[in-house]
């Protein structure tokens, strides 16, 4: 059973926090190989995060791993397949990522081979993950981590496709999230933890928008008891809302990934400060200047800013969330 506990210092920064707080940080959609291990190749392995690191120190530092690590396997019948060499998790390592999650339409590139070289890869450099497996159960069983008095819980799941690459009862794949059965899977973390976060996988690419089928994830999740619901997939920021005492963030966009649409450079580094009377987001807006990250521009911060108010939640609910870290005028 894969439902681990950690408890240690992994991501923990110098100064302590006091008891009943941990701070967590979550970035978007991650890609290393292709543009990133090129650049790497040039510049070290610190340098894509060189700019932005001071604000990735947390006590745990989470993303959304979206290739396969792998160099087996056949290369699946889509438009886009990513993956990377093993030696380039060193990236990851080196940036201070304790947790990726895995479910999402890259991480099966290359079939139930290349995911089992992922994991594997993972584990042997000590990272946690959640969101895929060896059968549907295995996909979808939580994570836990316990710090400063508070055990945190996470889960991922996904609505992309192609179908082939949900796991089921009987096949390696990634978790799938079955609208039906997202309240009771959510319920059952929440009663092991007290303070849950749920990683969602999907929505319209390059949209400013959720779509409906995001915002009916989120609502079920939140309704269940998850604390945050943190999006990604469509590669740009998208508001933030808050339902209840659960903050909902729909997409945070890409962190170490490349694409050439404008508008995707734009990002932000969340960071959560948990606590168990409720999560408080702070946004770090960023520039992913392909690959060799840095704190945006005033310009592209006010973009940000409104794209994460776009629905007026960041202006009306300031003790929930707030704006830091932009560059001086």
């Amino acid at each position: 059973m894969r439902a681990l506990l950690l408890v240690g210092l992994l991501g923990c920064p110098a100064s302590a926090k006091p008891t009943g707080e941990v701070t967590v940080v979550a970035v978007g959609d991650i890609r290393v190989g292709g543009p990133i291990g090129r650049l790497v190749k040039l510049f070290g392995v610190r340098d894509p995060v060189r700019l932005v690191k001071k604000w990735l120190k947390a006590d745990f530092l989470l993303g959304n791993l979206e290739c396969a690590v792998t160099d087996r396997g056949e290369a699946a019948n889509k438009k886009f397949t990513f993956r990377a060499p093993a030696k380039e998790l060193a990236i990851l390592k080196n940036a201070g990522f304790d947790w990726l999650g895995l479910a999402n339409n890259h991480v099966m590139d290359y079939g139930a081979l290349g995911l089992s070289d992922t994991i594997k890869a993972l584990r042997k450099r000590g990272f946690s993950y959640t969101g895929a497996g060896d059968t549907a159960a295995l996909a979808r069983e939580p994570f836990f981590f316990k710090k400063n008095g508070l055990t945190i819980g996470l889960l991922a799941f996904t609505t992309t496709l192609p179908k082939n690459m949900w796991a089921e009862s009987n096949r390696p794949g990634v978790s799938y999230a079955n609208f039906k059965k997202i309240p009771v899977w959510v319920k059952t973390a929440k009663k092991k933890c007290d303070i849950l976060l749920v990683f969602f996988h999907g929505g319209t690419e390059l949209s400013p928008e959720p779509n409906q089928v995001q915002r009916d994830f989120a609502r079920l999740a939140a309704d269940a008891g998850a604390d945050v619901v943190i999006g990604h997939h469509p590669h740009v920021i998208q508001p933030v809302e808050l339902r209840g005492n659960s903050l909902i963030l729909y997409s945070v966009g890409n962190f170490l990934f490349v694409s050439p649409t404008p508008g995707t450079e734009r990002s932000v580094i969340t960071r959560l400060i948990l606590k168990k009377s409720g999560v408080r987001a702070e946004f770090v807006p960023i520039d992913i200047n392909w690959g060799r990250l840095k704190p945006a521009s005033q310009e592209d911060a006010k973009i940000i800013r409104a794209a994460l108010n776009a629905q007026g939640a960041l202006a009306a609910h300031p003790d929930r969330f707030s704006f830091i870290g932009e560059t001086p005028g």
